[in-house]
């Protein structure tokens, strides 16, 4: 039972991150807000799903593993961004919207963002790694919840009352920040989203505690339902995970978040009980997320050459961030497919190459 649900959040995360991708390429404004009503609330709660409550008392393996896991990654591909800046910008890889040039970095600013990418996980490339926040917040998140979970634990000592008492205090906390519009000192862009994650890392771990997290005949009414629910809300007031959100932005984040989770986990059930080769896809994505929230953004200059050969346009163009949005109707279809594509197909061979060499 156990490896069954694995794989059906692997499913989960792998239909995550293809709408994350499909949300970045000027896709269309409806379809954009039902995908950011709920794709990255997704995330932190598939990782709070499989929080294990053994780490309260072994934090350090604990934070090893979250290192390892998120915190290196990020310094990795930051750091390789960074020493690539200036051949980017001058090879017009890297625009900022509007056409507007990015400049390239002196020595100065270089060291600066390394210090900031290494010691505040901030600094990173704002076009390439545009998503690069959710590395840290996940990160950031993961620390806290553990911290706090060891702390509450001792005088609440039912997990699912503690797991309900830190998302009360994320509420609370990200609804102070947001009311008074201050941030927490030290965290880049001002821990909003590390809230967020706080919060969605409860949620998860109580999701996994409940009878909704079980299959049942019910199922197709929580699809439908949630589906609904969250395409409805997406129309009247959209929203998404800003890093200075408003009190009204902040206060609709919550529900449509937790909603859409649980519609994209009833399907991602059903998918899981019908072996196909859907199912098999999308748990090979599921478990290469990161490959492609790192790369995405830079597989899409491949459909921008495209767009310019096809519609004679200045080759300068190749940097628009995200994409090129013009003549995007149905282009952001093909944006889509490469940006999972491509960065799934640099994983493969990397790992198939890495193997060998094992071998």
């Amino acid at each position: 039972m156990e490896r069954k649900r694995n794989t059906t959040l692997s499913i989960c995360k792998g239909i995550g991150i293809i709408l994350m991708v499909i949300g970045h390429t000027r896709c269309p404004g409806r379809l954009c807000a039902f995908i950011y009503m709920f794709h990255m609330p997704l995330f932190f709660i598939a990782s709070g799903y499989f929080f294990a409550t053994k780490y309260t008392h072994s934090k350090w393996t604990f934070f090893k593993k979250k290192v390892r896991g998120l915190y290196l990654p990020f310094v990795e591909w930051s750091l390789i961004f960074l020493a690539l800046h200036n051949i980017l910008v001058l090879s017009k890889l890297e625009y900022q919207e509007g056409n507007t040039f990015m400049h390239p970095y002196n020595w100065a600013t270089t060291w600066m963002l390394a210090k900031s990418i290494v010691l505040k996980m901030g600094g990173y490339d704002q076009m390439m790694l545009a998503t690069f926040w959710f590395l840290r917040s996940l990160f950031v998140g993961n620390i806290v919840f553990c911290f706090l979970f060891f702390l509450i634990n001792k005088f609440v000592k039912s997990e699912l009352k503690t797991a309900i008492a830190i998302c009360i205090l994320a509420f609370v906390g990200g609804l102070a920040l947001s009311w008074n519009q201050t941030d927490i000192p030290y965290i880049p862009q001002g821990g909003a989203r590390e809230i967020y994650a706080i919060f969605y890392i409860g949620i998860g771990f109580i999701f996994r505690r409940l009878p909704l997290n079980d299959s049942s005949s019910k199922d197709k009414w929580w699809l439908v339902g949630s589906f609904v629910f969250v395409l409805a809300y997406s129309i009247v007031h959209p929203t998404t995970l800003r890093f200075c959100p408003d009190t009204v932005l902040y206060l609709n984040t919550f529900l449509p978040g937790m909603v859409g989770f649980i519609m994209v986990y009833k399907a991602s059930q059903y998918i899981d009980s019908h072996p196909c080769f859907l199912q098999r896809v999308l748990q090979y994505i599921g478990c290469h997320t990161l490959s492609i929230l790192t790369l995405s953004m830079l597989s899409f200059k491949l459909v921008n050459l495209l767009k310019i050969a096809i519609f004679q346009l200045p080759i300068g163009r190749i940097g628009d961030f995200p994409v090129i949005n013009i003549y995007n109707d149905f282009f952001w279809i093909l944006y889509s497919a490469v940006g999972v594509a491509l960065p799934l197909l640099l994983a493969t061979v990397y790992l198939r190459v890495r193997h060998k060499k094992m071998d």
